[in-house]
C-alpha cells in the first residue's frame, strides 16, 4: 500500500485541469466551491437537525453544481462527533458511495420517533 493510502482510498496521481474530468465545459474550478468553513457540520447530537443539514448540502451542490465526488470527500470533515464515529463505520461496512446514498442514510439514522416526536410537538 503506497505511504499514505488508507484502507478507504488508494493513492492517485492529482488531475490537471478540472476537479473532474468528465465534467467537460461544466467543469469548476477549487476557487469556485465554498470553503470548507462556509459548509454546515453535522454532530448527531442535542438539537440536531438532520434536515436541515441535507437541504444546504443540496442547495450547495445545485447552486455550484458540485459533483457528488466533492460532497463525499468532504463529509469526514463536514460530521463531526457521534456523526463522525458512526459514518467512519458506515464507510468501512460499505464502502464509497455518492451523495444520495449517504443523504439516505443519515435520514435512515436520525429521522427516528424520538426525533419525529420531538419536531411534532415544537410546533
Amino acid at each position: 500500500m503506497p505511504r499514505h493510502s488508507t484502507p478507504f482510498t488508494e493513492e492517485k496521481p492529482p488531475v490537471k485541469g478540472s476537479l473532474n474530468p468528465f465534467l467537460g465545459g461544466n467543469a469548476i474550478s477549487s476557487k469556485d466551491i465554498p470553503k470548507l468553513e462556509e459548509w454546515p457540520t453535522f454532530s448527531g447530537e442535542g438539537e440536531y437537525n438532520h434536515i436541515e443539514f441535507i437541504i444546504t448540502i443540496d442547495m450547495l451542490k445545485e447552486d455550484f453544481n458540485i459533483p457528488d465526488e466533492i460532497i463525499v470527500g468532504k463529509l469526514h470533515s463536514l460530521f463531526t462527533r457521534t456523526e463522525k464515529k458512526w459514518y467512519y463505520k458506515m464507510r468501512q461496512d460499505h464502502g464509497k458511495h455518492v451523495w444520495p446514498f449517504w443523504k439516505s442514510e443519515v435520514i435512515t439514522k436520525w429521522a427516528n420517533n424520538s426525533w419525529r416526536f420531538k419536531m411534532k410537538n415544537a410546533f
